[in-house]
């Protein structure tokens, strides 16, 4: 498959360029409803102004039917790329310092604290997710003076120990045993999915196509992963897949001439979440659609100078 450059304006530049400025959206009367699930599941997402005057970084949060839409965190920071600790009292997210520095972040709904968990100067933090366990993130970073060099960094819950396991990648997620990282990299001229252990040893390759692909996603029963892809690399072009576990049976589930990302399975495995600007150009909302691609709905509207980006699950509580 072709090479798929995470820092080419087409896709990752667009979004950066409105990244800075982050919470999460908030639709007219959703106060009133409760964030209990109804439709599948409550998603976080990132709230972007693309122009006019900015609210304060919030963090929001929407039932999967649309309703309910309130904020759960204030930052002092613009937040985006979340994940919840698998108790679902936390999130972990990039936080914007400045224009040369992001760092990791974890941020408490409940109790309104932001803690800062990795702190190097000059370079990308991004993509964290939190190990089935709870004990650890994994997390890239992203090196500009390098020729935008990615790896992935793994580190404890409460940011120590921090240290690359000599795997490049812009993005990660774990198997839901814990025993397996999942991710994208560029190999001779072509971006496939590959597993390894969170040391970083037994790589495996998963896929070679055609197709650039990134964002890959283990569904809750690691039958299959969803992943974004797209058939020149072009932004337009990207759409939503499935395949099986073992990289096998790949299925398009999304057919259009917007851009379809940010795959995320619903903690049942019932629905996948996505964002996408195919209500208007440029302006991006989050959708759900069941993983054979039927049931497709829209679950946030935006104004018109405010875009949806990036959902993320909230776990569902253990009895």
């Amino acid at each position: 498959m072709r090479a798929f450059d995470m820092r080419r304006p087409t896709i990752l530049a667009t979004l950066v360029a409105v990244q800075a400025i982050c919470v999460v959206a908030f639709a007219a009367g959703g106060a009133a409803v409760p964030l209990d699930g109804r439709g599948g599941g409550v998603i976080s997402f990132c709230y972007q102004v693309l122009y006019g005057p900015a609210p304060s970084h919030r963090v929001y949060a929407v039932n999967a039917d649309g309703s309910g839409t309130q904020p759960i965190f204030t930052a002092s920071i613009g937040l985006n790329h979340y994940d919840w600790s698998p108790d679902g009292t936390a999130i972990v997210a990039v936080g914007y310092v400045d224009e040369r520095t992001q760092s990791i972040y974890v941020a408490n709904p409940e109790t309104g604290q932001l803690t800062r968990l990795t702190s190097a100067p000059d370079v990308l933090d991004c993509g964290p997710a939190w190990s089935p366990d709870g004990r650890q993130i994994a997390f890239a970073r992203v090196y500009p003076s390098e020729g935008q060099r990615a790896e992935l960094w793994m580190m404890g819950a409460d940011g120590g120990n921090a240290h690359s396991i000599g795997v490049a990648s812009y993005a990660v997620d774990w198997s839901p045993d814990g025993s397996r990282l999942l991710y994208a990299t560029a190999r001779s001229d072509a971006t496939d999915v590959f597993t390894c252990r969170p040391d970083g040893t037994d790589e495996q390759r998963l896929t070679m196509s055609e197709l650039s692909e990134t964002s890959p996603m283990w569904s809750p029963d690691e039958r299959e992963i969803a992943f974004m892809a797209s058939a020149d690399g072009s932004y337009g072009a990207y759409e939503i897949y499935v395949m099986d576990g073992d990289g096998t049976n790949v299925r398009q589930l999304t057919r259009n001439a917007s851009y379809d990302g940010s795959p995320r399975w619903s903690p049942d495995g019932t629905l996948i979440a996505f964002d996408s600007d195919l209500s208007l150009a440029q302006h991006w909302e989050i959708y759900v659609m069941r993983p054979d691609g039927t049931d497709l709905r829209q679950v946030t509207h935006m104004a018109s100078n405010v875009t949806a980006v990036q959902p993320a699950w909230r776990p569902t509580p253990t009895p």
